[in-house]
């Protein structure tokens, strides 16, 4: 091959090169940037009780009162019946979150920490 030939491929191969770096490039540059994570159904929760219940009583209120899971849930349900903004699908969220956060105590005796 003559120096001139070999000149044409060296200028070949870096212009593939190039286009190839740049179409990896330009690919990921149109790839949808990565979704945020999602909110733990924990604080979820949180920030349901606190938008839906604090409208009528303090969160202190709440943490007042301990209930087991069966407890929590009729009283969100009687708290929907007098008017909380609560959507159905929220209640085993935050009943779950509820029962976990303000548990019964084990015995009679037994008072809530705080």
């Amino acid at each position: 091959m003559t120096s001139k030939t070999l000149g044409r491929l060296a200028a070949a191969s870096i212009a593939m090169a190039l286009s190839s770096a740049l179409a990896v490039s330009l690919a990921r540059a149109q790839d949808p940037p990565p979704a945020p994570p999602a909110q733990p159904p924990a604080a979820e929760a949180k920030d349901i009780v606190q938008g839906a219940c604090t409208a009528c009583h303090g969160l202190d209120f709440i943490g007042e009162h301990r209930k087991d899971h069966d407890g929590w849930d009729f009283t969100v349900r009687r708290m929907i019946d007098k008017g909380a903004d609560l959507g159905v699908d929220d209640i085993p969220l935050v009943v779950d979150y509820l029962a976990k956060t303000f548990p019964k105590p084990d015995s009679p005796g037994d008072k809530p920490p705080g």
